[in-house]
């Protein structure tokens, strides 16, 4: 049972005022008599996480895993070295949760606490994980501290707490631990390592699983038991053991070799119809090319040409390009006359047709046909759709009209 703080000082004021000097020695407690330290005083969460994380780094030299990402969001009227202890306490896995095993985001750092929670925290600093887990979530981490004597009453676990109680429940602790030879408690301040294995160290295209194994003892926590790299780099391991040491091991891989080709496509400087050459260009390469047969091909003629190329993994893609649309060759039609040769005194009409290919006439007001009123020469010039330009002309010598 509890009993008031005039009452147990009688009794075991000596033990009292050694617990406030170890506290004060391990900066459990900053104040510089026991009557500044408000040794009655209630204890709430925000203080606590101080005491216990300067006692956790101090006496048992546990090391935070900064890489545990701790966020609540109730701490603004917090001093920055309140907010400080308190993640810190966090990434020592001593106050992190609800009560139901899930994270938190609310720290309520005014919250008086509570003999179990006290006792949960200082059993977690201890022991680590070996007492979570269990319904009440406290039962076991105040079970652990009463067999080694250092909560001597746990039959009210919804007490308040009180510092001069909670600096001496630590100094038992310590003294705990500092006589580890009479078997009350093992403290494993080891941290637990692990190795990896790889599915293939062979050079390979494919996938590589990375599995965590020859582990140095039993893991409670761990965030991946497996990686799968699909290309080359590193996976870190965490893992934790059941006294709460957190360990890691680097996945390095570094044999995934690139199987793909590389791929690329072309420019061309005109896809119209044209009579001057079409130069091709190789472009949109999907990664960096070592080799190369040509950047550019220059066709003076329709036809193809291929490039080829080859990606830092040796790999060989190539493209063909294709050009259809160049022409060269002068275009021609035919004119017909109509009446065509007999003497006539009616004129005559030249009309162009037989084209080559489609054509635009140049002369004439852009009409295929001229008339004749005498005789005489005419040429019809013409234009194709490459810019190839042609002539034909024709020759009237029977009208005999007046």
């Amino acid at each position: 049972m509890f009993v008031s703080f005039t009452s147990f000082l009688f009794a075991y004021d000596q033990e009292l005022i050694g617990a406030y000097n170890y506290a004060y020695n391990v900066n459990i407690t900053t104040q510089p008599t026991i009557d500044q330290a408000n040794m009655n005083g209630k204890l709430i969460r925000a203080h606590m996480a101080k005491m216990m994380s300067n006692y956790a780094t101090t006496i048992l030299n546990l090391v935070p895993n900064t890489w545990k990402v701790c966020n609540f969001d109730d701490l603004s009227w917090q001093t920055d070295e309140i907010k400080w202890f308190i993640v810190e306490s966090c990434q020592l896995w001593l106050m992190w949760v609800n009560a139901d095993w899930t994270p938190s985001n609310i720290f309520n750092p005014k919250w008086d606490v509570t003999r179990a929670q006290f006792g949960t925290v200082l059993s977690r600093a201890m022991y680590g994980a070996a007492n979570n887990w269990w319904e009440p979530y406290y039962l076991k981490h105040l079970q652990a501290l009463n067999a080694s004597w250092i909560m001597k009453d746990i039959s009210k676990p919804n007490n308040l707490e009180v510092r001069w109680l909670v600096m001496l429940m630590m100094k038992r602790a310590d003294d705990v631990i500092n006589n580890l030879s009479s078997g009350w408690i093992v403290v494993d301040l080891t941290n637990p390592t692990a190795k990896v294995s790889y599915s293939t160290t062979w050079s390979t295209t494919g996938i590589v699983t990375a599995t965590l194994t020859g582990r140095s003892e039993a893991i409670t926590w761990i965030n991946a038991t497996s990686h799968v790299f699909n290309g080359n780099g590193s996976f870190i391991f965490y893992f934790q053991d059941l006294a709460g040491n957190a360990g890691s091991v680097t996945a390095t891989v570094n044999n995934i070799v690139d199987g793909s080709k590389p791929t690329a496509s072309v420019k061309y400087s005109t896809t119209w119809a044209t009579n001057a050459d079409v130069v091709v260009t190789l472009t949109g390469r999907n990664e960096a090319i070592t080799w190369i047969n040509a950047t550019s091909h220059t066709f003076t003629w329709n036809g193809t040409y291929t490039f080829t190329f080859s990606d830092l993994a040796g790999n060989t893609g190539s493209v063909t390009a294709t050009v259809s649309n160049i022409d060269k060759t002068i275009p021609t039609a035919t004119v017909s006359l109509n009446p065509a040769s007999w003497p006539t005194t009616w004129n005559i009409i030249a009309t162009l047709t037989w084209y080559s290919e489609g054509l635009t006439i140049t002369n004439n007001g852009w009409l295929n046909t001229y008339t004749f009123t005498w005789n005489g020469n005419f040429t019809f010039n013409f234009v194709d759709t490459a810019g190839n330009t042609g002539s034909t002309s024709t020759t009237v010598s029977y009208w005999t009209g007046s």
